[in-house]
């Protein structure tokens, strides 16, 4: 998403050192091998900077790595979306979604595509635009959101292990969740619902104190 602001800090970045060696042990990176990693979780769980530290991680390790933001994949731009939701709140969920596409994308991934054309949010011009990632090199393709571990094809599924009223003040300091926010909680709180049965689904939880548990065991 054109416009989105992610810090990086050290404890996510350990963090995401601590799944990657999960990963790795779990799924041992073959040179010709092809990996799907997911990441699910509420609004602001630590998707996104997960997901940029799995990146950086694994290209230092000589591994490239792409990241798809499921932000990028909604049908309407984020403040469009927001004024359709005041209208009518029964529209939260994935079918706001082109989940469809998403899954289209991975699948062209795995299936040895040069490349992909995605959309990709420019948020405060509140408009969808199209961009084209060169696939060539990449090994690994990282797709984080709310309802990513809904989709088929995830190698290793990681869940952010935090709701919406334990991520808050982390949603404040975002910035993307400063309007009307008595009615984005209630949004949150229909988000909640739908998520966080996506957790059984994951091979590893990240807990509100950035620790790793291995739901395999």
């Amino acid at each position: 998403m054109i416009g989105d602001i992610i810090t990086i800090k050290p404890a996510y970045l350990q963090t995401a050192k601590q799944l990657l060696e999960h990963m790795q042990q779990e799924l041992p990176l073959e040179p010709t091998q092809k990996l799907v990693i997911g990441i699910g979780g509420e609004s602001g769980s630590g998707k996104s900077v997960t997901a940029m530290c799995l990146q950086k991680l694994l290209q230092e390790q000589g591994t490239q790595a792409v990241v798809l933001h499921l932000d990028d994949y909604f049908k309407k731009p984020p403040l469009t979306n927001h004024e359709m939701r005041k209208k009518n709140i029964e529209v939260v969920g994935k079918e706001e979604i082109h989940l469809d596409y998403l899954q289209k994308n991975i699948l062209e991934f795995l299936s040895g595509a040069k490349y992909i054309v995605k959309p990709i949010v420019h948020y405060k011009a509140n408009i969808i635009l199209e961009e084209v990632i060169i696939l060539e090199s990449i090994k690994v393709v990282i797709v984080e959101g709310t309802y990513t571990l809904a989709l088929n094809n995830l190698d290793f599924k990681i869940f952010m292990d935090r709701t919406y009223l334990e991520t808050k003040e982390l949603r404040k300091q975002r910035g993307r969740d400063t309007q009307d926010e008595d009615f984005v909680e209630k949004v949150l709180e229909i988000e909640h619902k739908i998520i966080r049965p996506y957790r059984t689904k994951a091979n590893a939880f990240v807990a509100i104190d950035y620790s790793v548990v291995d739901n395999t065991k």
